[in-house]
């Protein structure tokens, strides 16, 4: 999850720092829109698995199965789930990212303004955002464990055009195929490297929390790694990858709830029965909700974003709107103007 907070972080900043007059009065309701449509699909649809079949858990307390049932559900828990910032995901656990996605997008002025420095002074950015990690991680605060992984993304954007620079130079080498697998395999370590050192790391907190701290960098490792190295950008570009991840979110967001559902479906099977229903079931669903949500959540998001811009414009005047919609913008320019002067 960490390797998509850092390419959102990536891909929302990046319009915002090198689109001249970039409206941030369409931005709000259009990044909303499309983050909240999906949630409040997905929290309905994961309410009827819910309560299709009793959730009743006989393994013990603690288990992941135990923990993520519902045995008995009301109406609350949809509300709770459609609380991005108050709520909780009982119905759907993997709403607890679409928090951190949703705190990202509404302070991305913030974000932005922020890399900025970084643009000459990443290598510290860097080493701040891994150390915030670190402290969440320790201290068992979400927002400093995660949000720094989207600060981690507007470095790559502020960053990008160095890091394609690199990336061209290591592929005019004879030895840039070894070098970027390597490298690949040593962010892809690194980045599951809590739950690779498995008992190891729950006798070591200390330890665990470091590791934790790293994953940002270890995910922007894999994001630069598909930017640069023409093997894995190819396969990544390949129809079934794109259509992958054309149906990612919409899997990512209906994949638990059938997952859950499918163990009651089967009890007292061995767990590759379960799974084997769920999978299809997953995929089918998932094409389903990108096509009748996603996709629509995208067009509503557009309509929304340009009716809000027009509404600022009728009311305070064309003047005022390119004011705003300019103000971000322009002052990243000067700060990047800035450090490049320094």
């Amino acid at each position: 999850m960490i390797v998509f907070f850092v390419l959102s972080g990536l891909v929302v900043t990046l319009p915002a720092l090198r689109r001249r007059g970039f409206d941030w009065v369409a931005y709000f309701p259009r990044r909303v829109v499309r983050l909240m449509v999906p949630v409040f699909a997905s929290a309905a649809l994961a309410a009827v698995w819910v309560v299709a079949i009793p959730q009743r858990s006989t393994q013990p307390d603690g288990t992941w199965l135990t923990a993520s049932s519902t045995p008995g559900f009301s109406w609350e828990y949809l509300v709770k789930a459609w609380d991005l910032l108050g709520g909780d995901g009982q119905i759907n656990n993997p709403l607890w990212s679409l928090r951190w996605e949703l705190i990202f997008s509404l302070a991305l002025p913030v974000f932005a303004v922020t890399a900025i420095p970084a643009r000459t002074r990443w290598v510290g950015g860097l080493a701040a955002a891994c150390a915030l990690s670190w402290l969440g991680a320790r201290t068992g605060s979400g927002a400093l464990e995660y949000l720094p992984a989207f600060f981690v993304g507007a470095v790559l954007a502020v960053r990008l055009d160095a890091v394609r620079t690199v990336a061209d130079r290591i592929n005019a080498r004879w030895f840039r195929q070894p070098l970027w697998a390597l490298f690949t395999v040593a962010s892809l370590l690194l980045l599951i490297a809590p739950w690779l050192f498995g008992p190891g790391v729950a006798d070591r907190p200390e330890l665990g929390s470091v590791l934790r701290g790293l994953a940002p960098l270890a995910a922007a490792g894999l994001v630069v790694a598909a930017l640069g190295w023409r093997p894995l950008a190819a396969l990544l570009e390949s129809r079934p990858s794109q259509f992958a991840g054309r149906i990612s979110f919409s899997l990512y967001l209906v994949h638990v709830p059938i997952v859950i559902f499918s163990v009651y479906l089967f009890p007292g099977q061995v767990w590759y029965v379960p799974l084997l229903f769920a999978l299809p079931v997953a995929a089918l669903v998932a094409v389903e909700f990108t096509w009748l949500v996603e996709s629509r959540s995208h067009r509503w998001s557009k309509a929304v974003g340009v009716w809000a811009s027009e509404r600022y414009r009728a009311w305070f005047g064309c003047e005022a709107s390119e004011d705003l919609a300019e103000g971000v913008s322009r002052d990243a320019r000067q700060r990047a103007l800035t450090s490049a002067d320094r």
